[in-house]
């Protein structure tokens, strides 16, 4: 399989900044389980990992903050 170049001539830097991936630290309040993961920034600044929920089943109650 061939990989591509991340950034090729004429593509925008805002372009380029917008398709980074960003490491994420994702802690459950539930159970206090923790997760790593990266994900891909969008356009609006938020940040999907396809993370859906945690071992202890919950969905929705979570502390999640981008790691530098």
């Amino acid at each position: 399989m061939r990989s591509e170049p991340l950034a090729s001539e004429g593509v925008r830097d805002e372009m380029v900044l917008s398709n980074q991936r960003v490491k994420v630290h994702i802690r459950c309040r539930k159970c206090g389980e923790t997760f790593i993961l990266r994900g891909v920034r969008d356009s609006n600044g938020h940040i999907e990992t396809g993370f859906k929920r945690c071992l202890c089943d919950n969905e929705d109650d979570f502390d999640i903050e981008p790691l530098h």
